[in-house]
């Protein structure tokens, strides 16, 4: 891959066609062609065939979805873009800034950008769905970005850190995969549900846990050395506390 082209943006329910249309535009500027909507399909509005300009392929390649879930299966990490942090009690809004993101174009495979509605953005439940949340650093004045503004915005700053086209090297490694972040959370879990702990607090662990490990860019190397640790972890506290271990 060459560019920004492992990355995938997606458009959560957007409500402008003409914003779908600059979206196209900007994806164009910085070698970015895969475009996913999830929700009505506006790829047919006259204004988002006006506003894609020369960017027109990107438009009529879009995919639609009918869910979030659909449209980031086959990546191998999401991140979901939002201006509203959930303050110190919140861990499903617990954000990065723009400039903390990972390289994606150090390791092979997909990265979702998602984006949620222009006047409503992603719901929690959708965030808890990508593996971290980020912000655009902007003005406390007025917080909130155009969805196509804040589209082009994130694939400059990428583009611009991290693109060969930029003249930034990168190495190549395999990434962690979705599906084994998830094994370690699953094991992390199973922890949780045993050790001493109100009860109230072991969902809050859990996605603190969640967060991290969504948080960090691991390669295939790092995910399998912390899965079995963590399921080591596991088996000494289900001896510990009697509980028979279950397989992996």
């Amino acid at each position: 891959m060459s560019g920004l082209s492992n990355i995938v943006v997606v458009l959560v329910e957007p409500e402008s066609p003409g914003n779908v249309g600059f979206t196209a535009r900007a994806m164009a500027n910085f070698g970015v062609t895969t475009l996913r909507i999830v929700g009505c399909d506006p790829r047919g509005e006259d204004e988002a065939v006006m506003f894609s300009v020369h960017a027109r392929d990107v438009l009529e390649g879009a995919e639609i979805h009918p869910s979030l879930k659909s449209a980031i299966s086959d990546t191998h990490a999401a991140w979901a873009a939002t201006a509203r942090a959930g303050g110190n009690h919140s861990v499903t809004r617990a954000l990065v800034r723009l400039g903390e993101l990972p390289n994606p174009t150090a390791l092979d495979g997909r990265i979702a950008l998602v984006f949620g509605r222009e006047s409503s953005g992603l719901t929690n439940e959708e965030i808890s769905q990508c593996d971290l949340a980020f912000t655009i650093p902007v003005s406390e004045r007025y917080s909130s970005m155009n969805l196509s503004h804040a589209v082009a915005v994130v694939l400059y700053d990428l583009f611009l850190r991290y693109s060969e086209s930029a003249g930034i090297p990168r190495a190549r490694q395999r990434p962690a995969e979705r599906w084994e972040k998830q094994q370690a959370c699953k094991f992390f879990d199973e922890i949780i549900d045993e050790v001493p702990m109100k009860d109230f607090r072991r969902p809050i662990a859990k996605q603190v846990f969640r967060n991290l490990v969504g948080r960090t860019f691991m390669t295939g190397r790092e995910i399998t050395t912390l899965i079995g640790t963590i399921r080591k972890m596991r088996d000494y506290v289900k001896r510990c506390t009697g509980e028979p271990q279950s397989t992996p």
